[in-house]
């Protein structure tokens, strides 16, 4: 029956192969979008690794750039217990870089959605860093993203730097805002940030877009740049066991209940229920996509069936039973879905790949073998279901009037 359930479907190449791009369309769908949201875990993740502080900002503040926080709270969280370094921090959207301003990059992009998307996406962020009590933080995301000076990473801001006009840059902006001869910034070169030439002293990647949009200075001179004179943003916090991060957070929020002490875990914690939120629509609308290939095995299946009424009588009569014809039918349509699962599980792959190709800031589409698994027995079950009403439908039929039937 195997074998001949296989020739069945390959007698009639035209209507197979439709229904074979209608069911691998939704399976190229699922093995998509789920390799995004694998992505977009994996960068978090990666991101959040590379924080190991407590950041205490104002409640239902999204960011530090959203927060503000008053002078005298940094001096009070040093006295909460299990608080090692308290350094505080401002952050500001910057101000225009080489003259080029985020609504001048937005307004010659307004035409390309998706250069107007990385437009904002690319947008540069100014964060100043008291660099005395910084110098003694150990989980410094920037100062351990320095490039090594084999690649002229240059050097991270230290007590020297208060006040002046020192920077440090991503990588990415040192590609973006290049010299005068085209050359990307390094050490040594300058950079203009709003109306005032600065010194690019070091180039730092953390490889993730997230964290590689940021102007490092000394927190006196981000006052300046940004306009707010005795602003303070947040307050990063290093414990002495990094292991009781939570508890010390939890202390500090009770200790302080207009502000938000959020550790990584918590980031974790949060991003993970966003996610499984993401991953529930994506679910339904992938729902959708299979109901719709369902459809077209359906169409597929019973056509066929409609046309081999007499073959089925035939059967019938040389000894083959209902549940014979039935389970040829079902097997059909489950070698539909196999092969329906295996083109969109391919085509997925190759789309995965050369769209990685494109994608940077540490944001990779991943495709995992669950994933992969999960297409297939997603696509052999809708190709099964989508079999089981034609199959129910030739299996009825008595067969003397099959045969009468087909011969009409």
């Amino acid at each position: 029956m195997w074998r001949f359930a296989w020739r069945n479907i390959l007698t009639r190449p035209t209507r197979t192969f439709l229904a074979l791009i209608g069911l691998s369309i939704p399976i190229l769908g699922v093995v998509g979008l789920f390799s995004l949201s694998n992505g977009l875990r994996m960068l978090v993740g990666n991101t959040l690794n590379q924080i190991q502080g407590v950041i205490v900002l104002r409640n239902n503040a999204p960011s530090p750039v959203f927060s503000d926080i008053p002078a005298d709270l940094p001096d009070k969280i040093r006295s909460i217990p299990g608080v090692k370094i308290v350094s505080p921090e401002i952050w500001g959207i910057s101000p225009p870089i080489e003259n080029t301003s985020l609504i001048a990059r937005t307004l010659n992009n307004l035409g390309d959605q998706q250069k107007r998307m990385q437009s904002f996406l690319d947008t540069p962020v100014v964060t100043g860093q008291d660099t005395i009590t910084h110098a003694k933080i150990t989980t410094s995301v920037y100062r351990k993203a320095l490039l090594p000076a084999a690649e002229n990473g240059g050097r991270y801001l230290n007590e020297t730097d208060r006040g002046s006009k020192n920077v440090v840059l991503s990588k990415k902006f040192a590609n973006q805002f290049k010299n005068s001869d085209n050359s990307p910034k390094k050490p040594g070169d300058k950079v203009k940030i709003g109306n005032e030439q600065f010194n690019v002293i070091g180039i730092y990647h953390t490889n993730s877009m997230l964290l590689d949009g940021v102007i490092v200075m000394d927190i006196e001179t981000a006052r300046r740049v940004l306009n707010r004179p005795n602003g303070l943003s947040d307050v990063y916090v290093e414990m002495n066991d990094p292991v009781k991060s939570d508890e010390v957070a939890q202390l500090i929020e009770k200790s302080f209940p207009d502000f938000d002490a959020r550790s990584m875990n918590e980031f974790q914690n949060s991003f993970g229920n966003l996610m499984g939120q993401l991953d529930r629509v994506l679910g339904l609308t992938v729902s959708l996509a299979l109901a719709v290939g369902v459809v077209g095995i359906v169409n597929t299946m019973l056509m066929s069936t409609l046309e081999r009424i007499a073959e089925f009588g035939i059967l019938r009569t040389n000894g083959w039973s209902q549940n014979h014809v039935l389970g040829l039918v079902t097997l059909e349509s489950a070698y539909m879905g196999l092969i329906a699962g295996v083109m969109g599980c391919g085509l997925a792959l190759v789309g995965v790949n050369i769209a990685n190709q494109f994608l940077s800031g540490g944001l990779q589409l991943v495709v995992t073998p669950y994933l992969l698994f999960l297409g297939m027995i997603l696509s052999v079950v809708t190709g099964t279901l989508g079999g089981l009403y034609p199959a129910w439908k030739a299996a009825r039929l008595a067969p003397m009037e099959a045969i009468r039937f087909g011969h009409r």
